[in-house]
């Protein structure tokens, strides 16, 4: 059962009324006995017991591990043959119409090819064909047609005279699929394999093992952000429970590699379940885990899902990629609307965490491809009240990762969302030089955006401007210059923000973000606040200075261009339209341009670029913008004082001083 989470709150008198509520940036979502419980049922010593006990059961654990030995595990395979049996249709028809027989005679010779450039250059074709052998597995368990164990067979006589004579050698996304996918095979078709293909997959965990995958524990260790390690070491893990006991060479492996992985089940989060590395690869990474994470507590019988940062994760992507949202949210492919993924990885996730929140999103979610196997073998959805109580906040707030996300109805699906990020986890990996930046969303369109494309990793593009601060709605200095990214340009954990405040109410949430590090010594202050006043206005105020005299640049992506002056623009984007002012006591000088440079290798939709700047260097800034996704509300007011500001918009009253940002 996933948690409310539950943020501890202070409050200055002056301030604070029983509708407000001003959160720290330190929350306390458990218990010190809950997390004590976790910790030491999830430490090493408790899982090299777990496993002793698992060594020492009789009966021993019978196949599949996946359903604890049993033949229906909570009714996932009562579900395949009732509501969900659409999905095992699609699953068999999809097999039945790409046989392995069918495979081309040059992705033949590409299997069998010594050169690993050569084989990964068709390696999505391969690990396809490889995600079949155990979907065909899968097939016959449920169906017992004897076609699909022997197209399973087949498939592992295409892979297994090749992978064996060269050892295994290649690279780790090679290898984590080849136990990955043959463990999983081994798990459902066990009743029905010979002893030779039994051989077979012993041989390949062996092979493979010794061929680099005993070293990924070493790796995870060393880099705990290596993604690739760690998808590989949780493969590892996957297919090691599943042979365990029935292939005792490798009792040892497990017992090394299991406690690395249960240890850091996410680098990229903590205890509040978010992800730095943005939407997407918190939906690709947790997806792909899923079944791995099932093993862990089913075969060992720990509380894994019990892990704060699991419990907490489904709450996080129900408020980052709530249903009827036009794109992910920040770091790498964040610009893209993945609506298949976003149900398929959604209703998966969701049906692991029984809670009303989890019930309401699944329900919300449709049109993912069903067949795929981490949907398929989900735990059946429960049958419990999915109806979101009036009280659920339509906002949230993830310190860890430095998120805080403000919607105007998390049950709207045209509702008016606000994302701001101001992340201790830096630039690093798949995340960008963005701290203090916003994306703004109304009506399912994008309106301020995540710019670039995500062509690939480290490609012109992605390093020349998708990362840079200057592709997102953050503040540059000087023609561009924003925050640092290491001296490789891959990224840096010390070029930081952090989140000073969290606000919430009904009427409207406040959130502060402190951006100074991340400036590599261009600014020595780097504030921004963000007050988003329901149902439709967003103000922000930056605080800016730097030892040196500067001209800040305040920048503003739309996929339209904007008209108007930088007192009184609009950009319509149907069905929803922006109107916006961006404001300074020191005079902004406009410009924008369209399209990217360089260039991606793959299209991109439109963009505009827009720069507000000051016309004079200063040493200190202060700049101001409100931003309406309803036209035809009331324009707002922006008086500038000799100490701060006084805006009224959307019906409240801000006020800033160099002391802090109020609302009335």
């Amino acid at each position: 059962m996933i948690k409310q989470f539950a943020i501890a709150t202070t409050c200055v008198a002056a301030l604070c009324s029983p509708a407000r509520a001003q959160f720290t940036a330190t929350p306390q979502t458990y218990s010190p006995s809950e997390l004590g419980v976790t910790a030491s049922a999830l430490s090493g010593t408790a899982l090299g017991t777990a496993l002793d006990n698992f060594d020492a059961r009789v009966p021993a654990m019978a196949h599949p591990r996946l359903f604890k030995g049993q033949a229906d595990y909570a009714g996932i395979v009562a579900a395949t043959k009732a509501e969900r049996s659409t999905s095992i249709t699609a699953l068999t028809g999809y097999l039945k119409r790409n046989p392995v027989a069918n495979t081309s005679a040059a992705l033949r010779a590409n299997i069998n090819a010594a050169d690993s450039a050569v084989r990964m250059s068709t390696w999505w074709q391969q690990t396809r064909i490889l995600e079949g052998m155990a979907e065909a597995a899968v097939a016959w368990y449920i169906t017992r047609d004897p076609w699909f164990l022997n197209e399973m067979r087949a498939r592992m006589t295409l892979f297994t005279p090749a992978v064996l004579a060269r050892k295994c050698s290649g690279d780790v996304a090679e290898t984590r699929d080849y136990v990955w996918f043959y463990g999983l095979a081994y798990d459902f078709a066990y009743a029905g394999m010979s002893a030779s293909d039994r051989q077979a997959v012993k041989n390949i965990l062996l092979s493979c093992g010794n061929a680099g995958l005993l070293k990924v524990a070493d790796t995870v260790r060393l880099y705990s952000e290596n993604g690739i390690a760690f998808n590989a070491l949780g493969k590892f893990v996957g297919a090691l429970l599943i042979v365990r006991g029935d292939m005792p060479e490798m009792n040892s492996w497990l017992r090394n590699a299991l406690p690395t992985y249960v240890a850091g089940v996410s680098p990229w989060g903590g205890d509040d379940g978010g992800f730095a590395n943005g939407s997407t690869y918190a939906e690709w990474d947790a997806g792909e885990s899923l079944i791995m994470w099932d093993l862990v507590e089913r075969v060992l019988g720990v509380p894994f899902y019990r892990k704060p940062w699991l419990t907490e994760f489904a709450r996080f992507i129900a408020y980052a990629l709530p249903p009827g949202t036009p794109a992910g949210v920040f770091g790498d492919g964040a610009e893209v609307n993945r609506k298949e993924d976003w149900a398929r990885f959604g209703k998966a996730i969701m049906n692991r965490s029984d809670t009303t929140l989890s019930r309401w999103y699944s329900k919300q979610q449709s049109g993912e491809d069903y067949a795929r196997l981490h949907i398929l073998l989900s735990p059946r959805e429960s049958t419990a009240s999915a109806v979101l109580p009036a009280t659920q906040p339509s906002g949230a707030y993830f310190p860890v990762i430095g998120w805080s996300i403000m919607h105007s109805a998390l049950t709207d699906r045209l509702r008016t969302s606000v994302f701001f990020k101001s992340s201790p986890f830096g630039s690093v990996n798949h995340s960008h030089a963005d701290q203090n930046s916003f994306v703004l969303y109304a009506k399912g369109t994008v309106l301020a955006m995540d710019s670039g494309v995500y062509d690939y990793y480290n490609s012109p593009h992605w390093r020349s401007y998708y990362k840079q601060t200057r592709a997102h709605n953050a503040i540059t200095v000087d023609g561009g210059q924003g925050q640092g990214l290491g001296p490789t340009g891959l990224g840096e954990r010390a070029a930081a923000g952090r989140l000073t405040r969290f606000e919430q109410t009904p009427a409207y949430d406040i959130s502060s973000g402190d951006a100074s590090a991340a400036y590599s010594g261009l600014l020595s202050k780097a504030k921004r606040t963000v007050i988003f006043i329901r149902p439709s206005t967003l103000v922000t105020v930056d605080q800016l200075a730097s030892t040196v005299a500067r001209r800040y640049e305040y920048n503003l992506h739309t996929p339209v261009p904007l008209s108007g002056t930088a007192a009184a623009f609009r950009a319509a984007n149907a069905p929803a339209e922006l109107c916006g002012a961006v404001a300074s006591p020191d005079a902004l000088a406009i410009s924008s341009s369209q399209g990217y440079y360089p260039a991606p290798t793959t299209p991109a939709g439109p963009h505009y670029w827009n720069k507000f700047s000051f016309s004079n260097p200063r040493t200190s800034g202060l700049i101001v913008s409100v931003l309406r996704t309803d036209c035809l509300s009331a324009k707002p007011d922006i008086v500038f004082g000799s100490s701060g500001a006084t805006i009224t918009a959307g019906g409240r009253v801000i006020t800033v001083s160099d002391l802090d940002v109020t609302v009335q």
